[in-house]
């Protein structure tokens, strides 16, 4: 008996670890154009939801990959099946396609350009233009534009970013979902600007109509269930606009260090900056300051929703910078007793030691021979440097005083970088960033940041407008 039932065992399992393979097959096939950006959050949600909504009907997508012009094309003619997420004005462009009537996700028209060139950096505020053929959505918008901008058209993302990189113009225009994310954190000195917002939806040819109806449904069903609000969790989707008092709540905490005029106390210029560019939409928040290590401690632990102040390489992983700027820091300079010590320890390769204040992390920009301590304030770090018991003090020239100046020598370290606010990465503060965004950019447009900086010089420091 134990022979005879051995094999119908092994088949049962046999049978089970197929089980997907086989169920995979039965499901038939739609052919789908691929995502620019594959490993892009937006793409792989849409990717997963999908491609759930269709497996349980019965089908799967099968991606095509292909130029995005000619995707269009293919889905128009039905040699593709449909688009998988595109924006809402595309239907009237190709009458073939059907929109199915379930908003997947909000997405902006953007210009990119370098913020010590232009500020803020609006469309007002540059003459040459490069962007992307193809893109019905940016076709759209520079159709109501009027024809003041000198505007390139080439064929594919990457040479769009390499004439904007080369400074052959002063910059590009794409849509947001495909400007790789490398691009971003090859400088800090790279912006946005959105120019148009749209919403993406999913599209079918028409002779899928009866599909449509039925995935529309199921859409609306997982909506119902929660599945679709998971998923946008999951990959940190925005979720569409809603009212943002209610999205947001009424407690809304932000955290930064103690510097003096800045947020030493409310009126401080970034203080005022945060608080006036929220309030617009009706958001309160309360604000402390703490050292900023501990400060930058509490916002990673999540007790914080707003971290002001940041620079790009302090952006912790559950952090979501803002795309504005609120301030250019001044170069990062060491310090010593001579010049020839700062050949010695920043060129030379000689072992030393180096102190700044608690949190600042510029050991990112020293030499591996450098050993560091930090200090609970600069004139800590000062008298260590004056008492020799370390070699190289790295801070700010704006905190010596004129008479340190004199017996000091300086050394340019890190040009100057933008300071950022910081959100949490959640839907919460995706839509908080967008908030104060809008906020802040109205408040430069009118004018009225200006006065909150100590003078003239501090507000062109601060490179929010381009430099005339």
């Amino acid at each position: 008996m134990k022979k005879r039932t051995g094999l119908p065992l092994l088949f049962y399992a046999w049978v089970a670890l197929c089980k997907p393979l086989f169920a995979e097959d039965a499901l038939i096939p739609l052919r789908m154009d691929s995502p620019i950006q594959p490993d892009s959050p937006y793409s792989l949600f849409v990717g997963e939801l999908l491609g759930n909504a269709y497996a349980s009907l019965g089908y799967r997508l099968d991606l095509q990959n292909m130029p995005l012009g000619r995707s269009f094309l293919e889905a128009e003619e039905g040699r593709l099946d449909g688009l998988r997420d595109r924006g809402q004005t595309i239907a009237k462009a190709y009458p073939n396609l059907l929109q199915v009537p379930f908003p997947l996700y909000d997405f902006n028209l953007v210009l990119l350009a370098d913020r010590r060139r232009c500020g803020l950096c609006a469309l007002s505020d540059v003459d040459t233009l490069v962007t992307l053929r193809g893109f019905q959505f940016q076709q759209d918008y520079f159709s109501r534009q009027p024809s003041t901008h000198q505007i390139i058209k080439l064929g594919d993302t990457e040479s769009v970013l390499d004439m904007l990189t080369l400074k052959r113009v002063e910059a590009a225009v794409l849509t947001e979902l495909i400007v790789p994310p490398g691009f971003y954190r090859s400088s800090p000195h790279w912006i946005q600007y959105p120019l148009d917002s749209a919403t993406i939806y999913h599209y079918l040819h028409h002779k899928h109509a009866d599909l449509a109806v039925k995935l529309a449904n199921k859409l609306q069903e997982m909506e119902l269930t929660g599945e679709v609000w998971q998923l946008r969790q999951k990959y940190h989707i925005p979720p569409l606009q809603t009212d943002l008092r209610a999205e947001l709540g009424s407690r809304i905490s932000a955290v930064s260090a103690n510097w003096r005029g800045f947020t030493d106390t409310p009126e401080g210029t970034y203080w005022r900056i945060l608080l006036s560019a929220l309030e617009q939409s009706g958001l309160q928040v309360q604000t402390r300051q703490s050292n900023w290590k501990r400060a930058k401690q509490e916002f990673a632990e999540g007790r914080a929703d707003i971290l002001v102040g940041a620079y790009d390489f302090e952006v912790p992983d559950n952090g979501l910078r803002s795309n504005v700027h609120i301030d250019y820091e001044f170069p990062v300079m060491a310090i010593a007793h001579s010049d020839d010590a700062l050949d010695r320890y920043i060129s030379g390769g000689q072992a030393g030691k180096a102190c700044y204040v608690l949190g600042y992390e510029f050991a990112n920009w020293l030499p591996g021979n450098i050993e560091v301590y930090e200090a609970s304030s600069m004139p800590d770090c000062l008298k260590l440097l004056q008492n020799k018991r370390v070699d190289l003090l790295v801070d700010y020239s704006y905190n010596l005083k004129d008479e340190e100046k004199q017996h000091l020598a300086m050394r340019e370290i890190k040009e100057a970088l933008p300071l950022f606010v910081v959100f949490q990465n959640t839907s919460r503060g995706h839509l908080l960033r967008k908030t104060f965004e809008k906020g802040f950019r109205q408040l430069v447009a009118s004018g009225e940041v200006a006065g909150y900086f100590a003078d003239q010089a501090g507000y062109r420091q601060a490179r929010l407008v381009k430099p005339r």
